[in-house]
């Protein structure tokens, strides 16, 4: 099994970079496609839960209790393949999508529009790989995937730059908090690739430790519930999205999707994420599309693309 902290052998690809053929490999782009929607729902509704009573505590229940009990029987069933892991692949999982990541996004989201988060955590997180990938696995850069990093780099400027001269003072905090929120979600796509794990196991392991976590932050007092003076429909929704969809689904999704695409071209499909979010959210949360967001919207998107080194083509030619 491969370990993070080993360079990549000369020549070689690294192994998140390794991809699927033929039917199996399109199967892999349709499950990415799955969980863009699915992001696209997530993002939206930390927006809503932080302009509601429900607290952070509240939705990451959602997010995390009912999945790991429903995963149970996966863990189980795999345990021993989950326990012969690297402790280091689990820990970077546990950590990059769990509550610390979770709590982040929501954090986020309470400064910033959904917009922000939508171009900003699946917007940037390729970034991030690509430095894990330069400084863990000493792989060069083409001069397009130089250039595509180069676009992420300037929409995210752009979008920080004119957060902070707003007359609120507050929306750079979100921008920053995202950027902290899209290296942790980086960090889990990368162990996720290199562990190689079944889907439905390590999402079920990933629901379980961060449900002790929360129960543990319950116990001590830390955190506090507003789910009794939120509207029933407003809890239904967010369990819907939380419990089910991000929880479950797109956990078996998006794990299936970098098992068979890799992690740069589920990076690449992420892409669409922020332009979904973005107009998703001007109904469904009266926010408006300024135009320094889509600015940053088309540099990072088109970046992205760029910077995986597919196309289209290359895409559905497999």
């Amino acid at each position: 099994m491969a370990n993070i902290s080993s360079p990549a052998i000369p020549n070689s690809a690294p192994a998140y970079r390794l991809t699927a053929q033929g039917r199996a490999f399109k199967l892999g782009v349709l499950s990415a496609l799955a969980t863009v929607f699915i992001w696209s729902c997530f993002l939206l509704s930390m927006r809503a839960g932080a302009v509601s009573a429900l607290t952070t505590f509240d939705l990451a229940l959602m997010r995390f209790v009912l999945p790991g009990l429903v995963l149970l029987p996966w863990v189980m069933r795999d345990w021993r393949l989950l326990m012969s892991t690297s402790p280091w692949m689990l820990l970077g999982v546990c950590v990059g999508a769990g509550v610390p990541f979770f709590y982040l996004s929501s954090l986020g989201a309470s400064y910033a529009p959904a917009a922000h988060s939508g171009l900003l955590i699946p917007g940037t997180f390729p970034l991030f790989v690509t430095a894990i990938a330069v400084l863990v696995f000493k792989e060069p850069i083409s001069s397009q995937r130089f250039v595509g990093l180069l676009c992420i780099g300037l929409g995210v400027l752009s979008l920080v730059l004119m957060s902070m001269l707003q007359s609120s003072g507050e929306l750079w905090k979100g921008d920053l908090i995202f950027l902290l929120a899209a290296f942790f979600w980086a960090v889990y796509t990368i162990c996720l690739r290199l562990a190689g794990l079944p889907p439905l196991a390590i999402t079920g392991l990933l629901c379980l430790v961060s449900s002790v976590i929360l129960g543990l932050l319950y116990i001590s007092g830390q955190v506090s519930s507003g789910m009794a003076d939120t509207p029933l429909l407003t809890v239904m929704t967010q369990f819907i999205v939380q419990a089910v969809l991000v929880g479950i689904v797109a956990g078996f999704t998006y794990g299936f999707a970098i098992n068979l695409i890799g992690a740069e071209l589920s990076a690449a499909i992420g892409s669409l994420t922020p332009v979904l979010v973005s107009l998703l959210a001007i109904p469904l949360l009266n926010e408006s599309l300024s135009m320094a967001s889509g600015l940053g919207l088309a540099l990072v998107c088109s970046g992205v693309v760029l910077a995986s080194g597919l196309s289209l083509r290359s895409i559905f030619s497999r």
